[in-house]
């Protein structure tokens, strides 16, 4: 049994509660929250930070062997290279590249991760991941000839997966998009996801070329499309995409584009976002509109993305990015919107026992200390994104990792 004490334990409760100079007691599991609790506490010295530790929803560890091989600015020619590029990268990441990927993530006080897997051959590198792994075998392809080879593979790669299952690795599934998954396959990974109750994760509504493509069969995506495969067009209306996840746990990937009847959508069928500003930054597709996704009661997260449309895996840059980004919303809020996106929301998306210090649940924290003391207790979440990009500490199931 291990007793933390800190001066400002941030607990991400459903009060919210942000208590001074208190105490956690844990093991694997949280068992108490207070003071003056049994057994000898360990100080973690002056404005010491104790909170939940951070959860990446969304990463594509595949491509961590990018620097400079992509081309950012346009979200077309951007695929391009990602088309042009893809093998390469994969051939190039091996076991140091994932470990180095996982490790800046550590460092960064990140516990768990959602990586979208797309060929399978990251996983003998991930099995054994310090940190916990969502792990999101993705389906992509549009080409009816070939579906069943395709859903074939899906299912080599996800029975591979879920024969790897334990506390800390859990399988998931994800389509890619509306505009590169044919809807038969989307039908038959949907019933697998229900029926083995599995979290689910999609791109949605990412560029103005998704836009106009899923809505007139138009702009650069018909280009893009005639050029890498003949006679195709959009394949599923946007709403009639949204719908087919309804009695799931699906998040839906940056939705920038996404308009009001589509996020109204999302909101009916208990769906979330998770929002990537600096993948969108560098894509220049914009930024979402975080006010009205709040409006319409989606809960979203914060992720990273992976390194083929982002500079660092680090989460609270990340944060600190869209704190910057979103210049409409006021920055104490919005800072407290933030830390709930990377982590009480962020489990609820992946299916975790963690993102908050409750009892019973797991003992997933961090701690780390602030440049100065903080006497109002509202702008502590302002603070902790504006001077935090390491952790001194991490727990996983109450182990010190």
């Amino acid at each position: 049994m291990i007793k933390l004490k800190a001066d400002y334990v941030v607990t991400m409760n459903k009060n919210y509660e942000i208590l001074l100079n208190a105490e956690v007691l844990f093991d694997k599991k949280i068992k108490e929250i207070g003071y003056n609790l049994p057994g000898k506490s360990i100080y973690l010295g002056k404005n010491s930070v104790l909170m939940p530790a951070l959860i990446n929803t969304h990463t594509h560890l595949e491509f961590s062997a990018n620097k400079t091989s992509l081309i950012y600015g346009d979200f077309i020619t951007w695929l391009e290279s990602v088309i042009d590029k893809r093998e390469e990268l994969f051939l190039s990441c091996k076991g140091d590249c994932y470990k180095k990927a996982i490790e800046e993530m550590k460092k960064s006080g990140i516990c768990a991760f959602g990586e979208i897997s797309s060929s399978g051959n990251d996983l003998k590198y991930l099995k054994h991941s310090p940190l916990k792994v969502v792990y999101f075998n993705e389906i992509i392809g549009t080409n009816p000839a070939v579906v069943d080879a395709m859903y074939q593979d899906f299912l080599n790669r996800l029975d591979e997966s879920l024969s790897l299952e334990n506390e800390n690795f859990k399988p998931a599934v994800s389509i890619h998009s509306p505009y590169s998954v044919h809807p038969i396959l989307m039908d038959k990974i949907i019933q697998i996801a229900k029926e083995k109750k599995l979290p689910i994760q999609a791109h949605f509504m990412e560029s103005p070329a998704e836009r106009s493509w899923l809505d007139k069969g138009e702009g650069p995506f018909k280009l893009f499309f005639e050029k890498h495969f003949k006679n195709a067009k959009p394949l599923i209306k946007p709403l009639e995409f949204i719908e087919k996840f309804k009695n799931t746990n699906t998040t839906f990937i940056h939705c920038v584009y996404a308009n009001e009847k589509e996020l109204e959508k999302i909101s009916e069928i208990d769906a979330k976002i998770a929002h990537c500003p600096v993948s969108n930054r560098l894509l220049n597709v914009g930024k979402l509109d975080l006010e009205k996704v709040k409006n319409y009661k989606i809960d979203y997260s914060v992720a990273t993305d992976g390194l083929s449309s982002n500079y660092s895996l680090n989460l609270f840059k990340e944060i600190r990015a869209a704190l910057l980004i979103q210049t409409d919303l006021h920055p104490k809020y919005l800072a407290k919107d933030l830390l709930k996106a990377v982590t009480v929301n962020a489990a609820k998306e992946l299916n975790l026992n963690n993102g908050s210090i409750e009892i019973g649940k797991d003992a997933d924290l961090i701690t780390f200390k602030l440049p100065e003391s903080v006497n109002n207790l509202d702008i502590i979440p302002l603070q902790i994104i504006l001077h935090t990009n390491e952790v001194n500490e991490l727990y996983i199931n109450g182990g010190k990792i």
